[in-house]
């Protein structure tokens, strides 16, 4: 059992205090509304694409499905760029990638086009100045609070679905979508690089040892005088180390967590990203599908708040399940709007998806964290959040897959609700809420 000493818990509260963690949470929110508002906004290109280009639509999901694999496949070298050259420039460098990225994209003629330019080159750029970077700065300024203030930073991602969806439809109903990508180009990069240089800063870290330090070593237990020590030395004991990628791979924990993520970015992603043609195909006009898109932001910044708070009180585990309840109930909202148009009914699976989609993000590295707390946590994060984007890419091609082969929803609902079932039972299995020190010589 480790304790905190003082020293620790002074440093913590300093931390806190000082000015340059809340600019990191602010910085992290706005940036992520910024790169992820784009990708979740793909919903809205989804359509705009199939309508110009004619392609089907399970081939232009497959963008997305691209995108969500390269992000997780440079989540290693994220964190090794992180440990090598520091988060700021981490996220700069993404923040040019991104405008290379999007750039392209507004150029692109065929589908195999946009999936190298939207799909490979744009998500590098997403995902160096993404979650992985903002995940380890947060972690560091706030690491006794890390799933209340994960929570605040996270919740740009829905910020940045409630403005980028209605936004972007706006900007495609009136300049198209080539246009759209140029702006957003621009606009991402203006932010991103000059925010990662110049306002975010990184908190000084307290060097890393294995084993006792000097005075710790030299120091005797409590109640026990140096003689008695002497007398009564202390037998060999293991010497626990701190959790490197290779030990931590080593570790069913590891899967466990891993498929965890899997099943609930799956999940996620084919509730988000088919729900605008899903709200079309019913008969909803797009402006107000596009504000069912807003809602939906609005339920994630709450559900990001809320459960990153509630995870830090009552454990991963039990808030994540509440918020597995959250996507079962925006399940069988489609179902009912499937029978009967209804826009309340929409309201209500927007309020519900949000919320439940609103837990993976402060959830997942939090736990992440609980599991392999270590200085190397960067390398190990990235490396298990692979996971969560393969789950992703699966999840937005598993949709438009069903629904091409199908015609219809109902074996995209019925895998949806399997999955969320499944989802919370491997947290469990995982249990963020044990102990689980690194493994000993």
């Amino acid at each position: 059992m480790t304790v905190q000493t003082p020293d620790k818990v002074t440093t913590s509260k300093t931390l806190q205090k000082n000015w340059h963690g809340p600019m990191a949470v602010l910085v992290a929110f706005i940036t992520l509304g910024v790169v992820y508002g784009v990708w979740f906004a793909y919903s809205v290109f989804l359509v705009a694409l199939v309508e110009d280009m004619g392609w089907s639509r399970s081939l232009t999901a497959g963008a997305i499905s691209v995108m969500s694999v390269v992000h997780g496949l440079a989540g290693p070298m994220n964190g090794r760029m992180v440990e090598k050259v520091g988060a700021q420039w981490t996220i700069a460098f993404g923040g040019l990638i991104f405008l290379i990225g999007m750039l392209l994209t507004s150029q692109v003629q065929t589908w195999w086009q946009l999936y190298i330019t939207f799909g490979v080159i744009t998500a590098i750029g997403i995902s160096q100045a993404g979650w992985i970077p903002f995940i380890v700065t947060v972690e560091r300024w706030y690491p006794t609070k890390m799933g209340t203030a994960l929570g605040f930073a996270m919740a740009g991602i829905g910020f940045g679905i409630l403005v980028g969806v209605p936004v972007i439809n706006a900007l495609i109903e009136a300049y198209g979508w080539r246009q759209t990508f140029i702006f957003l180009a621009i606009t991402g990069a203006l932010w991103v690089i000059p925010a990662a240089l110049f306002l975010l800063k990184m908190p000084e870290e307290e060097s890393v040892h294995e084993g006792p330090t000097s005075h710790e070593a030299t120091t005797p237990p409590e109640g026990l005088n140096s003689a008695e020590v002497e007398t009564n030395p202390v037998p060999d004991e293991p010497i626990y180390r701190d959790w490197i990628l290779e030990t931590a791979l080593r570790s069913p924990r590891f899967w466990l967590a891993g498929a965890c993520f899997l099943t609930g970015a799956c999940v996620a992603q084919i509730l988000l990203m088919h729900q605008f043609a899903f709200m079309v195909d019913q008969g909803i006009a797009k402006t107000e599908s596009s504000f069912i898109a807003g809602v939906i932001g609005i339920s994630s910044i709450v559900g990001q708040l809320f459960w990153g708070n509630l995870s830090d009180r009552i454990g991963r585990e039990r808030a994540y399940t509440m918020a597995a309840v959250c996507n079962l109930l925006a399940i069988g909202a489609l179902v009912y709007l499937s029978s009967m148009l209804a826009l309340w009914v929409a309201v209500s699976f927007a309020i519900f998806v949000g919320l439940g989609y609103g837990a993976n993000t402060p959830i997942f590295p939090a736990t992440s964290r609980d599991l392999f707390t270590s200085p190397f946590f960067p390398s190990i994060f990235g490396t298990l959040a692979i996971s969560g984007s393969l789950g992703a890419a699966i999840g937005a091609w598993l949709g438009g897959w069903l629904y091409d082969v199908t015609g219809g929803y109902s074996a995209m609902l019925i895998v949806s609700a399997v999955l969320a079932v499944v989802s919370p039972l491997l947290l469990w299995l995982a249990g963020p809420r044990l102990p689980n020190p690194a493994p000993h010589e």
